[in-house]
């Protein structure tokens, strides 16, 4: 079993990964918000991250959010897979091409609207190369 946490401001999206995480037997803690979002991770220690780029207040939180977990010492290898819709809201076509250690630092990244059993995969995937 492991810990996961989903940080999306999609409150269905996030229930219904969080549904399916549990069905495989992981505990999963969800968060709505991006604000105190590094703390409850850093307190929590998850073993991964599901993570929205865009936020009402902010459409690149989830990028930052990715960035400061690197910069912090007990969480900078949390491998986190980042799920977004920012290519139907802008045309800027991001990819897991795009992954970079300091610009998109992640270790996957899915377009929403997610296939669950996709998502599932790669959930499963990071975990055992932990």
């Amino acid at each position: 079993m492991a810990r996961i946490m989903i940080v999306d401001d999609d409150v269905e999206l996030a229930d219904n990964t969080a549904s399916l995480m549990r069905k495989e037997g992981h505990a999963v803690s969800t968060l709505n918000s991006t604000d105190n979002a590094l703390q409850k991770i850093a307190d929590n220690k998850p073993d991964l991250v599901i993570l929205d780029v865009m936020f009402p207040d902010n459409p690149v939180a989830g990028f930052d959010l990715a960035r400061l977990i690197r910069r912090m010492p007990a969480i900078e290898n949390l491998p986190i897979i980042m799920l977004t819709g920012i290519n139907q809201d802008f045309p800027m076509d991001f990819s897991a091409q795009d992954i970079d250690p300091d610009w998109m630092p992640v270790q996957d990244f899915m377009e929403k609207p997610v296939q669950m059993p996709a998502l599932l995969d790669k959930v499963n995937n990071l975990l055992k190369k932990r």
